[in-house]
């Protein structure tokens, strides 16, 4: 079994806020691209404690969100392989509510999908919003985690999940 927090480096609350800060400047640069009818898409990974990135967890992340597109004509792919974690984005030609209901199928059946964040935004002339589950009328998301009470636990869940879907 592949120790996936074996290797990485360890980031800190201010490159945490910064990788953030980044990815909201990123929604709103390309929130102008979106077409009508259209959808943003913005996916990271959420991997306990502060080892975010390494070639395991780029491996999964890779994967994961090109299962989740598959279906849908995407438009503009980017992609940020860095230390604070993958982190992609999406312009996607489909409705923000398919594609929401897309993202909570994915988190919730596909095997790695919980270790996913997915948000699906709504662009409405300047205005870029985020459509939740809860705007679905859908429950608030389970977190995998809700069971483990340290970080060793969490990370063996995360371990678990990976070791079991995919071959490294």
């Amino acid at each position: 079994m592949v120790d996936v927090f074996a290797e990485g480096f360890e980031q800190s609350e201010a490159q945490l806020d910064f990788s953030h800060v980044a990815n909201v400047g990123e929604r709103k640069y390309l929130s102008d691209e979106v077409p009508d009818y259209g959808s943003l898409v913005s996916a990271k990974l959420n991997v306990p404690g502060p080892i975010k990135n390494n070639q395991y967890l780029s491996s999964v992340f890779e994967k994961g969100f090109t299962d989740f597109l598959k279906d849908f004509e995407v438009k503009k792919r980017i992609v940020w392989d860095i230390a604070t974690g993958p982190q992609a984005f999406a312009i996607i030609g489909a409705d923000a509510q398919m594609v929401k209901n897309a993202a909570i199928i994915f988190e919730n059946h596909n095997p790695l999908g919980a270790l996913f964040n997915i948000d699906v935004y709504i662009v409405h002339g300047d205005t870029l919003g985020v459509l939740n589950r809860e705007d679905l009328k859908m429950r608030p998301r389970e977190s995998v985690y809700k069971d483990a009470k340290t970080l060793e636990e969490k990370r063996k869940i995360v371990c678990k999940l990976i070791n079991e879907n995919i071959e490294f």
